[in-house]
């Protein structure tokens, strides 16, 4: 287990020079210009504090080893840093719904990208990728009145959690990842609604079932009115074309009630079959309640009047948008405000039809592109070769004997070219090492190959190493608040702090922001050596994965999350930063 002096060391670790860590963190700041950042909300005061005094206090707590803002009260340092207002400030600004805190982190990082553009412009190196990155993570809470709470399920664990899942859009701009804009989300359950929609399968079907049975007992009374009407008409006639008459319509009319006999039977067992499908709905909703909660523990949540069109309004109705939903509105926001990709990187949750619309719609001037995992599932492709549709495992099991070796990622390949709801698109079926697994990615990109494909998707890496660190250090998802503007803003603080410490990274060990440039040219080969000895740590795992039949892509993944595996890894890396490792490493 790792000890808070180990997490203090760590924090100290990140500034490289001599000098104290939260002197070097307002140097940064003072490069940063945070304080400018929260002017633009100073418009809302509480005794007479401006808003960016209190954000600055809070951006900073962790460097003073704060944990929360009553310590920070007990201890005295706002008395010097915000004259003695008290806690009530800041937890009011907190709760206060007016405060745009989606805004101010747009802020931050638009200041990172204006300040981070000088130093990549004149490093002479080959065009770096850069990326959107998403993914969600789970926020675990263990109280059952914090507003908006309910029980999410826990990719890694398999199991429902009460927490809420954050999810975050990032940027990776060739050299650092931070983040850009996240959502907040519950999740009412799954269980209650699979039973719902095989109930409405099954009504849909028993009104099928009895319209056909409607339609056979009128053809029945109309066969019975026509044999009844052809025996009157033939009545006393002895004559074979009288008798073939009678013959053929007695002959219709049993015919007729044999199919309403058979109509009847399986229109009784849906009858049946619904029956039992409303017993299990109810057994769902005593069982797994909607959001996890019982009515009783849902009523004694804690709730909000929140304004219309206030940012809190508008986070409050963002919780229960779908996630991919939320991705789309990001992208749109972050292109926006002009930041650009050559890709966008998911993993199979968000791969859809409307992911792929959105990416290609907002890429046709920058020609950006979608890289995603999807996922072995019931989704139709048309295959370019045939015209025919197959799913994912069909399509795996037409092509699995053409597939190809690859060397550099000691892996096999299929490439199928396929057209996904119309829009042409590389599907990429993938078998790292001796797994038998095959995974499936999904790309818009048609010139893209395999080698290229999979290091653009290792990128995808980086946004798992920020969530660890954040939780681990900055404190993300620790807030114990009630009150979900609370949550938002303590998301958002943490999100900042990460921001400025990407930055402060960059610029660490210079006395002057000038000094960054001459010390990247005079640390090019230095970097250039570590970043081959990393590649062959990663090699070594990919052997190592091979020779055990693990898939590397999961393994790599659960080393990320998993903290005292990080940990040790940093220590393999002699050149640079610790804190550099994973973010070159993926």
């Amino acid at each position: 287990m790792i000890s808070q002096q180990d997490k203090n060391n760590k924090l100290s670790d990140i500034d490289h020079g001599s000098e104290d860590f939260a002197y070097s963190i307002f140097k940064t700041l003072d490069i940063f210009k945070l304080k400018r950042v929260g002017s633009f909300f100073n418009s809302i005061k509480r005794c007479g504090v401006d808003v960016s005094d209190i954000l600055m206090v809070l951006v900073l707590m962790p460097f003073y080893q704060v944990s929360s803002v009553a310590s920070l009260v007990k201890n005295g340092f706002e008395d010097s840093l915000t004259n003695g207002c008290g806690k009530d400030v800041y937890y009011d600004l907190k709760n206060n719904v007016k405060i745009n805190w989606r805004s101010l982190l747009w802020l931050a990082t638009l200041r990172f990208k204006k300040l981070s553009a000088p130093l990549n412009s004149i490093v002479v190196e080959k065009a770096k990728l850069r990326a959107f990155i998403a993914d969600d993570s789970l926020l675990p809470k263990t109280g059952e009145k914090t507003e908006f709470i309910s029980r999410v399920h826990d990719h890694v664990s398999g199991k429902f959690i009460f927490g809420y899942k954050l999810l975050v859009l990032g940027y990776w701009d060739g050299d650092s990842f931070y983040p850009l804009d996240f959502s907040l989300h519950r999740e009412k359950g799954s269980q209650v609604q699979k039973a719902k929609e095989r109930l409405a399968k099954a009504q849909k079907r028993q009104t099928v079932l009895k319209k056909k049975l409607e339609k056979v007992e009128r053809k029945y009374e109309e066969t019975n009115t026509a044999l009844k009407k052809t025996k009157k008409e033939n009545k006393g006639k002895k004559s074979n074309s009288a008798i073939r008459k009678i013959v053929v319509m007695e002959n219709k009319r049993g015919n007729t009630k044999k199919k309403i006999s058979t109509a009847s039977g399986i229109f009784a067992k849906a009858d049946n079959e619904i029956a039992i499908l409303k017993a299990e709905l109810k057994t769902a909703q005593a069982k797994y309640p909607d959001y996890g909660l019982s009515a009783k523990k849902h009523k004694n949540q804690y709730s909000k009047q929140r304004q219309a069109c206030t940012p809190g309004a508008e986070r409050a109705i963002e919780v229960d948008m779908k996630k991919t939903d939320s991705l789309n509105a990001m992208l749109k926001r972050a292109v926006r405000r002009g930041f650009t990709a050559d890709y966008v990187l998911t993993d199979s949750w968000f791969c859809n039809i409307s992911l792929v619309k959105t990416v290609l719609a907002l890429g046709r001037k920058t020609k950006m592109h979608l890289i995603s995992m999807a996922r072995m599932g019931t989704v139709k492709y048309k295959l370019v070769a045939n015209g025919k549709y197959y799913n994912a495992i069909e399509l795996l099991t037409k092509y699995e004997r053409k597939s190809v070796n690859a060397r550099s990622h000691n892996s096999k390949y299929i490439k199928i070219p396929v057209e996904y709801d119309e829009i042409r698109v590389n599907l990429f079926f993938v078998k790292m090492g001796r797994s038998s697994k095959w995974k499936l990615l999904l790309t818009t990109d048609l010139c893209l190959n395999f080698q290229k494909l999979m290091d653009a998707y290792q990128l995808r890496w980086a946004i798992e190493v920020f969530f660890r660190e954040c939780k681990q250090f900055l404190g993300l998802g620790q807030s114990r608040s009630t009150c979900f503007d609370t949550q938002v803003a303590d998301t958002t603080i943490s999100l900042v702090q990460y921001t400025i410490l990407s930055f402060h990274k960059r610029i660490s060990c210079q006395n002057t922001f000038d000094g960054i440039f001459e010390s990247v040219v005079a640390n090019i080969a230095e970097y250039n050596l570590a970043q081959k000895l990393q590649k062959i740590f990663w090699l070594i795992v990919e052997t190592m994965s091979e020779f055990s039949g693990i898939d590397v892509l999961e393994l790599t993944e659960d080393i990320f999350r998993d903290t005292n595996a990080s940990e040790k890894l940093k220590r393999l890396n002699i050149f640079l930063p610790k804190e550099q490792l994973l973010d070159h490493a993926a």
